[in-house]
């Protein structure tokens, strides 16, 4: 369980001597423990670096969805996210901070009506830099913990390897909070991307973040009522939780 949750706490993953090192295991060991993870896909091998395989992500889904109704978030937004599906068509998403402060987390997922749509598993976590509900969680961070981020973080986009400056993103940020709205092209996915908006809570915080996903082709001709709604209903999930302060590109 402590190698899947180290796994779980990057997206990179990790090579047998860091997750060793991590773990202060031997490799020998880590090793034959890992093939048997690997056997039974909850640990998968990419490039050499060990992941978290799709059994291990459909345990965390499987968890996720036995969580008590009065006591997830995610149960509370859920009629919204599946209405706000009804209304657009593609793939809506719930997403929250993961523990490390440094990823986001997709807590509940409604998939499109779409036969090509966008599709992804609860538990599926996001660099904060790069992805719409990630960039939307960051903005509202206090500003010592967006500058410790950035000083802390190598901006180098999954899809594509470019690296962003660090002022590239901290004027992406501004305009998320001037706007509450976040958008992501294919930094991530290739033809995929996103629009997400945050949802506060009675005490001003962002606690979550409402995205709608799509193929790249469909978000970009689509990209103005998409934004439109996840706007709308980031601000509709907040008054639900008892946000009474002004919504951020709220008129």
């Amino acid at each position: 369980m402590q190698a899947l949750e180290a796994l779980a706490a990057t997206a990179e993953g990790l090579s047998l001597a860091r997750l060793a090192a991590r773990l202060q295991t031997p490799k020998t060991s880590l090793l034959n423990l890992l093939r048997s993870l690997e056997a039974g896909s909850y640990v998968t091998q990419v490039g050499g670096q060990y992941q978290l395989g799709a059994k291990a992500l459909w345990l965390g889904a499987l968890i996720s969805a036995r969580t008590p109704p009065d006591s997830s978030i995610s149960a509370k937004l859920h009629p919204l996210l599946r209405e706000m599906m009804e209304q657009c068509g593609e793939t809506t998403l719930l997403g929250v901070m993961g523990d490390d402060r440094r990823h986001g987390v997709y807590v509940d997922i409604v998939e499109g009506s779409s036969p090509i749509r966008f599709s992804s598993l609860v538990g599926t976590r996001r660099p904060l830099f790069c992805s719409a509900f990630g960039k939307a969680l960051l903005a509202f961070q206090p500003p010592d913990a967006i500058k410790a981020y950035l000083r802390e973080t190598d901006l180098v986009l999954p899809n594509g390897g470019r690296r962003l400056h660090p002022e590239e993103l901290v004027g992406v940020l501004a305009a998320i909070r001037a706007t509450g709205m976040s958008t992501s092209h294919e930094e991530i996915v290739e033809g995929a991307g996103g629009v997400a908006s945050p949802v506060f809570d009675r005490d001003n915080r962002v606690i979550a973040v409402f995205s709608i996903a799509a193929p790249i082709g469909r978000l970009k001709s689509r990209h103005d009522r998409l934004a439109e709604l996840a706007h709308v209903f980031g601000l509709r999930a907040s008054r639900m939780l008892g946000y009474t302060g002004q919504y951020p590109g709220s008129k």
